[in-house]
């Protein structure tokens, strides 16, 4: 079974999916993770891969792995509309390192803007074929410290 590991994206603290405000996201909706209450103000890439899509206002982008998951890294709910606070360092289609800086963001304005400063780390759409465990809680640190794990789903996984 191959495994894949995602590092903290930003530096706070770890908050369980199901306490998101948002029920696209508490929902499940777009894929199973966590989210961060965010204290630091540099956002990592947390996998290596490609930036498969990156919003113009730089508050959301996803990254592809080499196996062709995407991870959607969401800055706070309600925040595409924030002005001034997100400067992206990457570009769609850039590769990335595990630890790459990718947004820089004004914390204060972006806590003052945006609806909740809560930011979702999703993998989209993990179907069938993978099984997310999320490995962390309490306080993380961008870039260091694992957050979840991707982890294959086996045949006998469906009857254990």
């Amino acid at each position: 079974m191959s495994m894949v590991t995602l590092l903290a994206p930003i530096t706070g603290t770890v908050v369980p999916l199901d306490e998101v405000p948002d029920p696209v996201f508490s929902g499940r909706l777009l894929g199973d993770g966590l989210a961060i209450d965010p204290t630091g103000d540099l956002v990592v890439a947390p996998v290596a891969g490609e930036v498969a899509a990156l919003f113009p206002t730089g508050h959301a982008l996803a990254i592809r792995t080499a196996a062709g998951t995407e991870i959607l890294l969401h800055l706070g709910l309600d925040s595409s509309k924030a002005k001034g606070v997100f400067r992206p360092l990457v570009a769609q289609g850039d590769r990335v390192q595990a630890g790459q800086p990718l947004v820089r963001v004004d914390l204060a304005e972006f806590r003052r803007q945006a609806r909740s400063p809560l930011s979702p780390v999703l993998i989209l759409d993990p179907g069938e074929h993978l099984r997310v465990e999320v490995v962390a809680s309490g306080p993380v640190v961008a870039g260091q410290d694992a957050v979840c794990r991707l982890l294959e789903r086996r045949e006998d996984d469906a009857t254990a």
